[in-house]
């Protein structure tokens, strides 16, 4: 049925992606399906047309599920106007092959990185975005602020996810205590159950020692300041804060009842602000933590009956994008992440016409799975993605949405 609506759109059927989530180990091999190309040098058309002909010439070797990455300095650092322009160019180029290479689940990524950079400094980075781990990100431009360690792993880092029993959240719970980190499910307490039964689920073998539940309205003070000292109480610390707990009430604005403005912008929004600003005032992330929101592709497209919802999501991305200048000093990053299409429970729900649109709409002409964005809260969550700090990474499939 799926592959006949397609063909009457007029749509091509998609190349299916080969995902890898397999825990992180140092020293992963980049895959042999992956062209890496230097483009800090190009100042001038002549720099240019050579980086044209290596990715010319590269991407005809790329086999299906390819990773393209390509290196450049970051524009606004450069003082010279012609090397910035020419440099600025590299991101144009990047976003276009992107769009052409997605019908064959073939990705291209472009990291910019600070003038006189040692690339040896950006192994970790450099490892995700051409493995299977970024599968879903794709004509992204990612700025690299400083260097990254590239030793370390999350063995030892306590972990909290807000809305841990959900789609995404679980999925980011399973994917943290793979690496060998301690979890703390962070969610309303009616979700109990469902987190239980995530605990009790033999296929995924979270250790109760490693993952724990605790309950709490994370919209109401006191219950923040109780989950807060019973984390500090057990664990004495949180590394990593993912606030990705929230809700959707749509409805267009002229006919937006208040209760549904305000319950949005409640959970999706004061809450994150609220318990991040919570935990830092209480000393329990230290140097070295991680903050990290889910925010949405809608939070920077804007979406059709979502004025709440967006408005939190892209308050979500000015939250981060402001705190990080505060936090840099203190050794904390903070990110936001804006997932495209993911097929979650919630997802499922939409009419069959709607969802292949919202496929199609993507350079990767597929939706994304909760593990491609868990995958990326893990890979921001590791000390090596020390260097990013203050942005939104999009895991959207390359979404033309908002491109």
């Amino acid at each position: 049925m799926k592959e006949k609506i397609l063909g009457l759109l007029g749509f091509p059927p998609p190349t299916a992606l080969v995902k890898t989530y397999s825990p992180w180990k140092e020293g992963t091999t980049i895959t042999e399906n992956a062209l890496v190309v230097d483009g800090r040098s190009v100042k001038d058309e002549v720099g240019l047309k050579a980086v044209f002909n290596q990715l010319q010439g590269g991407v005809k070797n790329i086999k299906v599920n390819g990773k393209v990455l390509v290196y450049s300095i970051q524009p606004e650092l450069i003082e010279d106007t012609h090397y910035s322009a020419y440099q600025r160019s590299l991101e144009g180029i990047a976003r276009s092959l992107a769009k052409e290479l997605g019908g064959r689940g073939t990705t291209v990524n472009l990291l910019k990185l600070p003038p006189n950079a040692d690339l040896k400094n950006y192994t970790v980075p450099e490892q995700f975005f051409t493995s299977g781990r970024s599968a879903f990100i794709t004509g992204q431009a990612v700025v690299l602020d400083g260097e990254a360690p590239k030793v370390g792993d999350l063995s030892d880092k306590v972990c909290v996810v807000t809305g841990g029993a959900g789609g995404i959240g679980s999925a980011t719970v399973k994917r943290l205590a793979a690496e060998g980190a301690t979890v703390i499910i962070a969610d309303i307490p009616q979700m109990e159950e469902r987190a239980k039964s995530l605990l009790n689920d033999t296929s995924t073998s979270l250790s109760a020692s490693k993952v724990s539940f605790m309950g709490a309205d994370l919209t109401k003070p006191e219950a923040r300041k109780q989950l807060l000292e019973a984390i500090k109480a057990k664990h004495g610390r949180i590394d990593v804060l993912i606030n990705n707990a929230g809700i959707t009430r749509d409805k267009t604005l002229k006919n937006m009842p208040e209760h549904y403005w305000d319950q949005v912008i409640d959970i999706n929004l004061s809450a994150v602000i609220a318990l991040t600003e919570d935990a830092l005032e209480l000393g329990l992330i230290p140097h070295g933590g991680r903050i990290i929101s889910t925010s949405s592709i809608s939070g920077i497209a804007g979406n059709f009956g979502q004025t709440n919802y967006t408005a939190t999501k892209a308050a979500v991305i000015g939250y981060s994008a402001s705190k990080a200048k505060e936090l840099k000093a203190k050794g904390i990053t903070i990110n936001a992440i804006a997932p495209g299409y993911i097929e979650t429970e919630m997802v499922k729900t939409m009419p069959l016409i709607t969802r292949i649109f919202a496929e199609r709409l993507t350079s990767l002409a597929q939706a994304g799975k909760p593990e491609d964005i868990a995958e990326a809260m893990a890979f921001l969550a590791h000390p090596g993605a020390e260097c990013i700090n203050g942005q939104v990474l999009r895991v959207c499939g390359g979404s033309f949405l908002g491109a």
